[in-house]
Parts: C-alpha cells; structure tokens; sequence
C-alpha cells in the first residue's frame, strides 16, 4: 500500500496596492492536504482566502457532497470524509471538484486528486527494545497508522514481566496514534501500566497491531518479538532552575506516572539559604506537582503572606538558594510503590515579578472604530503594553497580551480594557480589587468585571479602563456616549479629528501616505492614554498610593508634574498622551521606594 501525502494545486497570489482585498474578492481555495489512502474519516485539510464571506458553518462540497467542518480549533479548515463520499467514489484514485460552500456564497471549484480505499492494511516493521520508563513515548514503524476519526489501531501485547517481587501475566491492547498528519508509515505508543503496572522489571513477549476501520473492515500485522527492561522513575532538571513566587515549575524526568494509572511525588530534602541569611535545613518534604505527562510534573512555587511580606510556603522566604535532592516515588495502587534515585538539584527563588495579563474586550474594538483607528489592531496593542512597561522601568512588572502559561492562576493580575464605563459615571478607569493591597500581598488581583466585594460597602463594582470615556476630552463626543467626563481639551480634537472624520487605513497605520505622521500621532496618543490609565489602576492594585500612611488614601494629593498616582482632574490630556512640551509621566513621592521594596531587582 502506497503511504503518503496529496498535495495539489497551490494558487500563486500576486502582490497588489491599496491595504486589502476589496469587497468583490470571493473566497478561494489555495491548498488542500489529505492522508493517502484517504478512507471514511480522513480529514481534508483546506487553506483558503476570505472564509468569512462564506458566512457560519462554512462545508466542503466534495463533487457536490457537502461536508461539515470539524476541529473548529484548528488554523486550517478541516473536513472528515463521510461514508457517502466513500461509498460514491469507490476505491481508487479520482479527480474530483472541492468547493468551500456557506449560506452566503462559494468560492470557485477546485480540481483535487483523491484516493480512495476502503481498507487499509496495517504493518509493523519491528517492535521496541531495550531500556524504557513508564510513559515513554515510543515511535512505531510500518503501515497502515490511521487518524482518530478514521477507526481504531490498538497495539496488542502478549507476554511476561518478571519483576523483583514475581511474574506477571501481560495481556493488553493500547491505543497507538498517528505520528504526524500525512504519514501512515508511523504511529506512538505510549508505554502505560497497563504493560503488567508499575513495577520496573524485563517484559518479553510478541506485540501486534491491530486495526478496525470505520468502515468496518479490520486488519492484523505479524506478531514481532518484543523486549524492553523498565527502569524506576528518574528525575533529570528543573525548568526554569530560577523562579519567583508562584511561578511554575516543571520537573523532567521519566517514568512518572498520573491520571488513571497512578500518581507520582517527588520528596525534596536539603538546605535552603534566603538571601543575606544562614542556611536552614528542609526536611523530607513530599509534593504532589500536576502530571502533565511520563517525562513532566508542574506545579507554581506558591506563595502565602507572612505578616506584609509574600514568602514561599514552601521555604518561609522570599528570595533565596534551596540545595538538595528531589526523589521521585510512583505508585499505581496501595502496594505497588516504586522509588527512583535521589537526584541532586539547585533551585533559586528569585525576586518577586508581577505579571499582567491585559485582556482587550470587544467593547475596546468598537471604540477603536469611534476613534478611527480600528485599522491599528494588533498595532495598538503592543503599544500600550509597552508603555505600560516603561512607566514601571526598574520595576519587576511584565504585562502580557496572552494570558501566562509559565505563573499559576494566583501568579498573575488581569487588567480587562473596554470601551464604555459599565458604572454610567464616564470614567477612565477603575480598580474594583478589595482593599489597598499594601505589600503586594495578591499577585492576582483582577480588574474588570464586577466585584460583589467591592460593591458590599455602597462602592462601585465594575472595574477596569474605559475607553470610550476618553471622549470626554473632546469639544464633540459621540452623541450615544453622552455628556458624563473630563472637560473638553482642544489638544484631544487636534489629534483625534483627523482620523475621526476619515478613518485611519491599514497602509497609513503602517506609515504609508500623505496622513501617515497625523495618523501614527493619534495611535501613539491613544495607546499611551490607554497604557497610563492601565498603569495607574494597576498602581491601586499594588497598594497605591500613600503605600506608608493611610489604607483609605488611593492618590496622590495636589497636581505636580507627570504624577501618574494624581486623580483624574489633576492630570491634563496632553501629560497623558506624552505630548511634546508636557511633563514625563512618574511615580512620585514614596511610590519608588514602595515599588522598590515589593517588586525591585
């Protein structure tokens, strides 16, 4: 049986002027993958122009068979072929027409090679051998490995496992997978307990594939000789091997084990050395870290208050060097417990960081299109969390687009941006976490929403920055908006007007064109508006401001220059906007020394 990859027909699109397409452009198919032989299940993988002029729920019209798209997740468009498309075809190769189709439009017929068949024998070229962990993830080799929808292939071992403890009879089928999307020639096979349970031990027996389509025909390779010695579990490093609180660590290794076939632990034991003090002793600890898979645990270094401070629970520190062992210990049932080597290991707890997590509501899009600006998506962005950034240089805050993969849900702060003030008082801003957080004490406050906390004591429950506020500085808002906010600046309507009666494109966001200054002045502006209102709230959040004094003092008294922590009506537009000729914008008074103290380098 031939194994490979269809690929035909890629377009070539030339380069054109003006910023897009324009509204006549129909969809287009410009590539289209399958598995060859492709069966019922297959999945046609399509990559296309302008899919959203097809409308919802767009198919794949197969010689007029029209197929729903599935994993809607995907980058690619894909389609799973049905048994009438395989039952109508037959086996074989045919040239057919695939169509991209929805309720409001097609794109144009594209000529396709398909091959077809309805069985596909499975082979096996060897079986593994040698030393292996639970879990390992192991590369079969042959023909005949299918993708998820198009039935089931199982691995089939018959055997023994002689461990320390005794025989034990194998007689198991696993799951094996395709290795990778247009290549049936190789599958994984994950080495679980079901391979006679925890224990290390020498498995010899035979291993078969087995396969079972969903058209119903089914398919047995030639039984190979396996051998394989499984070794305890190991741990290897730590990653990152520098972390803050409630960062996440992830420990690699083999043979952990998790889920339905057991758990894994690791006991920590050593000295830990907070910065500028003496070692103390960390007796045998036992942590429980997620199983993320056979080679990773993960878990965040958590962190608890003590008094004003955040210390690691862990090691009643903040910062310091923790030297010792982790040992990994495995169990898959109440007498079945494995234990690896002791492997030596350096931790460094490092500084506390305060990570933000910005999230950009579709409120803050609509506005971006009253301010003519909603060609800068994905530009303006960026650009507000770097000014974000700036106006905490030397502190350790780091905002992010996306939410953080690398700090736990209690590692980071959400700041949600919009577009109206959900409270009907024209605000800017507004951090609805509870309390003045002096000491930084949660790393996970979240602005926006609403917050029946907050709201409890007769305050204001909706929080986060509001953009379409921001209108309040002009001379002619948006009638919808109303009257509520700042007084009207004329500096607002000089940058502002421009691409508010002519909506700013994609080439002049890019610097393109006679209005290319006039337009990357209004985005620059805005993005610096929105960052250093973002900044300030954030500063509310991180107990500010009057971090030494009173727990009901949230600003800075009086109007000096460039103080981000003034109300409101201190602060001119321009200051703002980081308009030439107005003052930097700063932290002022004690603000540096408590940022320092909490989130310093």
């Amino acid at each position: 049986m031939r194994s490979g990859l269809i690929l035909l027909g890629l377009a070539w699109l030339g380069c054109g002027g003006g910023d897009g397409p324009t509204p006549e452009t129909p969809p287009e198919i410009l590539e289209v993958r399958a598995t060859a032989p492709s069966t019922q299940g297959t999945l046609l993988r399509v990559v296309a122009t302008e899919v959203d002029r097809l409308g919802p729920s767009p198919r794949l019209a197969v010689d007029g068979i029209e197929l729903p798209q599935v994993d809607e997740e995907s980058a690619e468009l894909r389609f799973a072929l049905t048994a009438s498309v395989v039952a109508s075809l037959g086996d074989g190769i045919h040239d057919v027409e695939l169509e991209l189709v929805g309720d409001a439009g097609r794109s144009d017929p594209f000529p396709f090679r398909l091959e077809i068949a309805r069985s596909l024998p499975v082979a096996l070229d060897g079986a593994p051998s040698g030393d292996v962990h639970r879990n390992d993830l192991v590369v079969l080799e042959g023909d005949g490995f299918l993708e998820p929808r198009e039935g089931e292939l199982v691995a089939h071992v018959v055997g023994e496992l002689v461990t320390t403890s005794g025989t034990v009879s194998v007689d198991a089928r696993m799951p094996v997978e395709l290795s990778e999307l247009g290549n049936r020639t190789r599958g994984l096979w994950r080495l679980s307990t079901a391979l006679g349970g925890n224990a290390p031990g020498e498995l010899t027996g035979t291993l078969t594939l087995e396969s079972e389509l969903a058209t119903g025909t089914s398919s047995t390779s030639e039984a190979r000789a396996l051998s394989l010695r499984f070794l305890p579990p190991a741990v290897f490093a730590l990653d990152p091997a520098t972390v803050s609180l409630e960062q996440i660590v992830r420990v690699r290794g083999a043979g952990f084990v998790g889920g339905d076939d057991g758990v894994t632990i690791l006991r920590a034991e050593g000295t830990f050395t907070p910065m500028g003090d003496a070692p103390v002793p960390v007796p045998e600890t036992e942590l429980v870290l997620e199983y993320v898979d056979g080679s990773t645990l993960a878990g965040p270094i958590r962190a608890v208050p003590l008094g004003e401070v955040l210390v690691s629970e862990l090691f009643g520190a903040r910062r310091g060097v923790f030297e010792g062992t982790l040992t990994p210990v495995t169990s898959s049932g109440a007498r079945d417990e494995v234990v690896g080597d002791a492997t030596p290991i350096t931790l460094t707890l490092g500084a506390v960081r305060q990570v933000v997590w910005l999230r950009f509501l579709p409120g803050f899009y609509e506005s971006l299109a009253r301010f003519g600006l909603a060609a800068s998506v994905g530009v303006i962005e960026e650009k507000v969390r770097t000014r974000i950034e700036s106006l905490y240089t030397g502190f350790r805050v780091e905002v992010r687009l996306d939410r953080p993969t690398d700090f736990g849900p209690s590692g980071f702060a959400v700041v949600e941006i919009g577009g109206p003030d959900p409270n009907g008082r024209g605000l800017f801003g507004y951090d609805n976490s509870p309390g003045k957080d002096v000491g930084n004490l949660r790393l996970f406050d979240a602005i926006g929403g609403a917050n029946a906390e907050t709201q409890a004591d007769g305050s204001i429950g909706y929080g986060g920055v509001f953009v379409d506020s921001l209108f309040g500085f002009s001379e002619h808002p948006p009638a919808e908006l109303g009257g509520t906010g700042p007084d009207p600046d004329p500096l607002f309507d000089e940058i502002f007007d421009v691409v508010r009666d002519e909506p700013a494109t994609l080439a002049e966001v890019r610097g393109e064109g006679a209005r290319a200054r006039q337009v990357g002045r209004a985005v620059d502006a805005l993005s610096s508006v929105i960052g250093e209102t973002t900044a300030h709230e954030l500063g509310h959040s991180l107990g500010l401001a009057d971090p030494y004094g009173s727990r009901t003092v949230f600003h800075d008294p009086g109007d000096s220059p460039g103080c981000i922590m003034e109300s409101g009506s201190a602060r001119p537009f321009g200051e703002r906007a980081a308009e030439p000729g107005f003052p930097a914008s700063r932290f002022c008074r004690d603000a540096p020394t408590y940022l320092e103290a909490i989130l310093g380098n």
